[in-house]
């Protein structure tokens, strides 16, 4: 039997050993959850006693994570607008830089009591149809991705967070199975935008265990803004808005593509770390 104390030394040596950068903070999240322990459990406990069940428990997810498995699949969810969202490999993580896709929309909807329909493209977890839908609540909304398990991550969230009755999801390869007729007064989006020259220069939590269909769009990962572009004016209600996510270094880039497409009304957006986040793009 050992203690926490050393336990959690011996975890960061672990993690260290395997390139971890922060080993320390993730022996901590990984004891605690393996525990059920607080932050403050955690710091003041040192001396509690660990059984060798425990202890068998615990490596196991240290084993995961030196295998480079991001936390979130880990513990099989993931927080995002201080929603509980679950998490697999087969989908992408939400990442906290994309609420800025939720704030920007926000900001720009007049009266939050509206009847708005949303489309959320290439859903994933649905994390940004969820998000809006809970801040919004008379809207409904429509996520779609070309990914089944992904469809199947996103309904069991819209039903852990009781919006099923206002959010639905269909397998669609960009807007190919929408009807011809239908509006959307918000367009939302974060589509695959990195480059796949870029792919050995990623963090393996992110190009072993994140699905590529949901990271890589062509060499210079701009393919996909390409498509939506052409595609996307019909559905765009009279007074609707397209929230796009963009790489940091793409706005001016993905502002062409949409300019090309006839849209002049486009403004840019800030993540809280000062990087170019999202395009919010109006008819």
């Amino acid at each position: 039997m050992t203690t926490l104390a050393v336990l959690s030394r011996d975890i960061e040596k672990i993690l260290k050993a395997a390139m971890i950068e922060e080993a320390a903070f993730d022996a901590m999240l990984l004891t605690s959850h393996a525990l059920n322990l607080t932050s403050i459990d955690y710091a003041l406990d040192k001396d509690r006693k660990i059984t060798e069940q425990e202890c068998v428990e615990i490596m196991e997810l240290v084993q995961q994570r030196v295998s480079r498995i991001p936390m979130a699949q880990i513990f099989g969810e993931k927080e995002f607008w201080s929603l509980s969202f679950r998490v697999t490999n087969e989908t992408l993580t939400p990442r906290p830089d994309s609420e800025t896709l939720i704030e920007t929309a926000l900001n720009n909807v007049s009266d939050k009591s509206e009847n708005i329909r949303v489309l959320d493209m290439g859903t994933g977890t649905g994390c940004l149809l969820l998000s809006l839908l809970s801040e919004l609540p008379n809207a409904n909304g429509l996520g779609l991705d070309i990914s089944n398990a992904a469809l199947d991550v996103a309904q069991c969230n819209a039903e852990n967070l009781n919006l099923v009755n206002r959010a639905a999801f269909k397998k669609s390869n960009w807007t190919d199975q929408l009807r011809p007729d239908e509006k959307f007064g918000i367009i939302i989006a974060n589509p695959p935008y990195i480059g796949t020259r870029e792919k050995e220069s990623l963090a393996p939590e992110v190009k072993d265990h994140e699905p590529d269909i949901a990271l890589f769009s062509g060499c210079d990962g701009l393919n996909d803004y390409k498509i939506i572009a052409e595609q996307i004016g019909s559905y765009l209600a009279d007074d609707g808005m397209i929230i796009l996510e963009i790489g940091y270094k793409q706005a001016e880039d993905v502002k062409n593509i949409f300019t090309s497409a006839g849209f002049n009304d486009i403004s840019l957006h800030k993540d809280l770390g000062g990087r170019d986040r999202c395009l919010l793009i109006k008819k």
